[in-house]
């Protein structure tokens, strides 16, 4: 589907500025490379093809690095938001794990102001995935227990219920043995 004419363009304008990513010297050169991404993701056909998906996640993932300032995660998470949004579902079930492995450690450093962003993102478009979610539970299920933190914070109760939007796409086996997985597997978790 990539090599069709209506496709190609895209694909080399994509395969370019991911290429662009390894002259960033700055966070501002990696902003400037996601708003070149989303231009290309805007005007891309539908439903979205994504190329080079593994190495689009990896540079993805990158920005979210706990480094950056939260104006490049923000940008980071509007790709995401564009990419998910354009994807069919059936294709974002399939690839869910390119795009998680850098989604769910920004929970743990996430700013006050990227926090809601990234549980946003969640809500909608990983609940709606439902049992195709089962192979990145785990790492979903630690991403939102890292996300609890303080009972007292904005996010908590937010958190809450999106681990009950989980458990309602899934199941409450499946939700209950991740939960059991991070607590026994992470310790960090089991101190919050």
């Amino acid at each position: 589907l990539l090599n069709s004419s209506k496709y190609r363009g895209m694909r080399y304008e994509c395969e370019a500025a991911l290429q662009a990513f390894d002259k960033a010297e700055e966070w501002p050169d990696l902003i400037k490379y996601l708003q070149r991404l989303h231009k290309i993701f805007q005007k891309s056909p539908e439903p979205l093809v994504v190329p080079h998906k593994a190495i689009l996640a990896k540079r993805l993932a990158q920005c979210l690095h706990a480094g950056l300032p939260a104006g490049v995660h923000l940008k980071t998470l509007e790709t995401y938001q564009l990419i998910f949004e354009k994807l069919l579902r059936e294709r974002l079930a399939k690839d869910i794990a390119f795009y998680s492995e850098g989604l769910f450690p920004l929970c743990r450093h996430a700013s006050y102001e990227v926090k809601p962003f990234l549980l946003e993102l969640l809500e909608k478009h990983y609940t709606p995935l439902g049992l195709a979610l089962t192979p990145c539970m785990s790492g979903l299920v630690l991403c939102l227990l890292t996300a609890l933190g303080d009972t007292a914070s904005e996010s908590h109760e937010r958190v809450m219920q999106l681990l009950d939007r989980v458990r309602e796409a899934t199941s409450t086996e499946c939700l209950m043995t991740s939960v059991w997985t991070c607590l026994l597997l992470n310790p960090e978790v089991r101190m919050q």
